[in-house]
This record gives structure tokens, sequence and C-alpha cells, in this order.
């Protein structure tokens, strides 16, 4: 039978291997929720993002964009070499953009030199200007984005000071001073065939960058954005269809006048014609009658009133395009004539008012029915005086330079293309500015978005898509340095595609909307049962572990002690011993002796 102290011994051994049993579980499960269970589901409910080309994207933000134009001056054969020096001299001085650093700056490649034998030929046969200008152009067609200027004898027969022609030429007549000559030659460069002042206020509104309204230009503010294409809607207004049974051939009309200029702009964009007849639609406005013409007007301020009611009849097509739309508006025979006004109350030219971004509406007076003649009474219009000012509000509307009248600059005005030579280049280089500096911010805007919001997944699409775009933005601005406006504008193109792609991702806003106080709403009912016997069967195993290591100080420094006392023990045992065996010894007791 075993003593009570053996049993309770054994009782605290099983204890102690009970606890350290249990310590060992909790540990293990513990460590496996550190080890597995937190990485699996941080794996698994990880937001997936690609790597995107950030800091590109900020160097594209600082890059300063040059475009080159290729500017030749031709003098005649008489000119003395020291005023070719000159003139090459001066034009330098009136073409530098200075030192002031600017976003966009122009790099004018200057060339000085006389006419040659073959045009020589040519400006003496003393023809008429437009066909001068197609000789020469013929000898020798400057480039996409450069321009020619000759400059003509005192006694040519050009009346004014300067023309330009339909496409990429003009002339300037001598007047015998160097610096006059050179400085009208210069405002012809900047003003018309490059406008730098519109490609500056054009690439400060594309960036985004804060500006002065008073300094956009309006062909800017009327002008539609870059778009691949564009959707452009004729509709024949009819309000009395009982009355007047109105025909026209828009086909033959679009055939005859519109399709030669969107022919010339296919590659700037895709248009898409379409037709339509409404009938019974009114203006909804009450024109004033005119009562020393029996006519009626409208004002400047009832225009707008116009639009606005129509606009919803007049349907929209599935597209991603815009929508362009020319109203054709046969009044009704109680407001026939009607007339729109001017600001100062005459009568406008074309009958006809522009609408920015959208459009342009025409009215067109019909001669009434006879009285006798049956109803509906058939009346055909004639789409020439329609389409020309539809065409010449389609030239606004895509952003075609319209530049004011200058009494001694002599514009030769466009063929049956609407747009010439000069026009179209110009046209192309404000288009690839604003497709770069558009391209750009959109892709600084993504990068602010995707690094403040940190749940939106980027996948790989999105990331190709940007890499696109980013490699687009430094080849357009590499084509412009270089002069090759043709490519740089669908290098352009390239780039806002693939950056609106980008930006407008439909994955872009899946978890736009999941902030982090809803995940913790999910994940803390979920873990927290689970995490708190965890943690506390962690605390209680800290709490054994310190109190054994306690007991096991206190062991140590009672082993210690025992210890020390046995040294001392053994020590005064042997002390004892010594002394006995020195009192047996004889030589002991004699020494003891003398020492007494």
């Amino acid at each position: 039978m075993a003593a009570p102290g053996e049993k309770q011994a054994a009782k605290s051994l099983q204890d102690e291997e009970e606890a350290v049993t249990q310590v060992y579980a909790t540990l293990g499960v513990a460590l496996v929720v550190v080890v597995i269970g937190v990485p699996l589901w941080w794996k698994t409910t990880e937001v997936y993002r690609a790597s995107l080309p950030y800091a590109d994207i900020g160097e594209l933000k600082g890059t300063q964009v040059i475009y080159k134009v290729g500017v030749e001056f031709v003098l005649p054969v008489q000119t003395q070499p020291q005023d070719l020096l000159d003139w090459r001299e001066q034009v330098d001085q009136h073409l530098d953009t200075g030192t002031v650093y600017s976003p966009i700056s122009p790099h004018y490649d200057i060339k000085v030199r006389t006419t040659n034998k073959e045009e020589r030929t040519v400006i003496n046969k003393q023809g008429s200007m437009e066909d001068l200008e197609a000789s020469l152009t013929q000898l020798k067609p400057p480039d996409v984005g450069s321009c020619t200027l000759y400059l003509l004898p005192k006694d040519s027969s050009l009346e004014a000071q300067a023309y330009i022609g339909r496409h990429r030429t003009a002339f300037v007549k001598s007047s015998g001073d160097v610096s006059r000559d050179v400085r009208i030659s210069a405002h012809l460069v900047r003003s018309y065939f490059v406008n730098d002042e519109r490609l500056k206020t054009t690439f400060t509104s594309a960036t985004g960058a804060q500006h002065d309204k008073e300094n956009i230009a309006k062909e800017q503010m009327r002008a539609f954005k870059t778009n691949m294409g564009y959707e452009v809607t004729f509709s024949l207004l009819n309000p009395d269809p009982s009355v007047l049974d109105v025909q026209w051939d828009v086909e033959a009309g679009t055939a005859s006048y519109l399709n030669p200029f969107m022919d010339r702009l296919a590659d700037v964009a895709e248009f898409k014609v379409f037709s339509q007849v409404l009938y019974y639609v009114d203006l909804t406005v009450r024109p004033a009658r005119e009562e020393r013409t029996t006519s009626y007007y409208l004002t400047p301020d009832q225009l707008p009133h116009t639009i606005n009611p129509v606009e919803a009849k007049l349907g929209s097509h599935v597209s991603t395009y815009p929508s362009v739309h020319f109203l054709v508006y046969v009044p009704e025979r109680g407001h026939s004539p009607l007339y729109i006004h001017n600001e100062d109350g005459t009568e406008s030219e074309t009958n006809a008012f522009f609408s920015p971004r959208w459009g342009g509406m025409k009215i067109v007076n019909v001669a009434s029915p006879p009285k006798n003649a049956s109803l509906p009474h058939t009346v055909t219009l004639d789409l020439l005086p329609i389409m020309e000012t539809f065409l010449s509000h389609l030239r606004l509307l895509l952003g075609v330079a319209q530049l004011p009248p200058d009494p001694w600059i002599v514009v030769e005005p466009a063929d049956n293309t609407a747009i010439t030579d000069w026009e179209y280049d110009h046209l192309l280089r404000v288009r690839t500015v604003e497709n770069v500096a558009t391209a750009t911010a959109t892709l600084a805007s993504l990068s602010q978005l995707l690094g403040e919001i940190g749940n939106i997944v980027i996948n790989d699409d999105i990331a190709r898509q940007v890499y696109l775009a980013v490699d687009a933005i430094r080849k357009a601005q590499l084509l412009l340095a270089t002069g090759e406006l043709t490519a740089a504008f669908q290098a352009s193109k390239e780039a806002i595609l693939s950056s609106e792609k980008a930006f407008f991702d439909p994955s872009l806003l899946e978890l736009l909307y999941f902030p982090e106080d809803q995940k913790f709403a999910i994940y803390i009912p979920l873990f927290l049962p689970m995490s708190v016997p965890v943690l506390m069967s962690l605390f209680q195993a800290y709490r054994w572990y310190k109190k054994r290591q306690q007991q096991e100080g206190k062991t140590n420094q009672e082993k210690e002690k025992e210890g020390i006392k046995e040294a001392k023990k053994e020590e005064t045992e042997e002390d004892i011993d010594s002394e006995a065996e020195e009192k047996k010894s004889p030589k002991g007791k004699k020494q003891s002796r003398k020492e007494r």
C-alpha cells in the first residue's frame, strides 16, 4: 500500500502532464490558425490588382509636347544674298517661341531660298492666283503639316497684300521693306496655317488645367470633343401635311454636297448619315408678326426654345457616336413666311441658326398653294442652299478653323470638299494635341483613383489598355516632334481609345462601393467567436508557462540553499575530524606541551 505522500506526488505529476498536453494543443491550434488559416483567408479574399506604369504616367504629365512645322520661304531670284540673310534672321526672330517654358510649343523648321527655273516660268505667266497656286503645288507639293510662302514682285497681279490658296501655299506681295514682308509672312504662318493660340488653349483645356474662360477659343466651345465617329441626322419637319406635301431627295443631296467633305475627313472620323420626315411637329413658340411685310419672325431669344420640344421627337440610334442634328422646318400656312432676325433686328441671310455641339436648323419658306389647287399641295425643296448651310454648320461642329476676315488677306474658299488642305492640316494638329492631352489626363485620373481606393480590381485587360495608351501617347508625341502629322494623329486616336477603355471598364465599379467598415461588419461576426477561445487558451498557456517558470526558479533557489548548507556541514565535519586526528597523534601532544 502506497504512502499518502507518494499518492500526492503521483497526482501532481499527472496534473502536470495534462497541463502540458493542453498547452501543446493550444499552441497547435494557434499555429494552424496563424500559419495556415490567416494566409489562406488573406489569399482567398485578396483583390487582384495588375501592375500599372504609375511612374510612366507621371512622366507623361510633365512632358512638353512639341509639334514640328516645316515652313519654306521662296524669294524672287533677284534677291541679294544680304537680303536672304536678313530674311533668315528676322524670320527666326518672329517665329521663335522664346525661352519661357510652355507645356506645348511649336518647332518651326525654316528654309529660305530663291525660286528655281520652273517656278519662275509659272510665276511669269501672270495668270489668276488660283491657277498660279495650283501650278506651283503641282510642281512641288508641300508635305502634310507644312507650308510654302512665295514672295511675289511688286508688279504681280496680286491686288491684296497676301493670298492664301486652297492647298498649303500662300503668297505675299513684296513691299520693298524686308521687315514688313517678314512680319506679314510670319503672321500668315502663326495665325492661319498653324494657329498657335488655339493649339495652346485646346491643350490647356484638355489637360484640365485652370485657365481663363475668356481665353478659350470659340471653336473649342462649339465643336464636339474628339470622337471616333458621328451620327448625322437630317430631319424634315412638316407641321401641316394636310396642306403641303413636302418632298426632298436627301440621298442625292448628301451624295452631291456632303459626301466629298466626309470622304476628305475619312481618316479623322467615321460618319453615319440618316434622314427622317416628321409630321405634325410644331416649334411650340409663337413668332411675332411684322405688319409692314405681313411676315413672321423669330427673335434670337426664342431660338433656344424651338429646339427643346423638337429634340424629344427626333429619336436616337443605338450608338456610342454623338448625334448631329440638322433640321429643315417648313412653316405652317398660318405663320408663313417665317424669318429669323439677328440681334440688330435684320433678317438672317441664311434664315438658319447654329447650336453648339448639337447641330442647326434652317427655316425654308415655300409658296402657298393656289386657291383652287387640290390639297395637299406637293412642293419639292431645293437642297443646294440647305446643304450649303448645314455644311458650314458641320465644319464648325468638327472644329475646322473659322478665322475672322482680314481686308488685306485674300483667302481662297474651299472647293466641293468644303475644306482646304491647310485647314485639314490644322484640324489634324488640333485633334492630335487634344487627343494626347485628353489621354494623358485620363490616365492620370485613373492612376490617382486606383491609388486612393485599394479595393478596386485591376484586371489584366485594364493593365494592357493602360500600357497601350502610354505607348501610343509617347509615339504620338514623337511623331509630332518629327513633323509626321498623319501618323501622329492615328497614334493619338489609339491613345485616347485605349485610355477611355481602361477608365470606363465596368470591372472598376464592382468593389468601388464596398468600404472598409463593411468588411469589418462582415468578418467580425465570423472570426470573433473563433478567435476568442483561441486567444483565451493562449493566455492560459502563457500564465501556465509563467507559473512554471516561477516554480522552477523557486526550486532552483531551494536546491542552491540546500547545497550551501550541505557544503557548510561537510566543512564542519572535516574540521572536527582533523582536530580529532591531531589529538590522537603523539607529536601533537608534545607540541601542545611545549606550547604550554
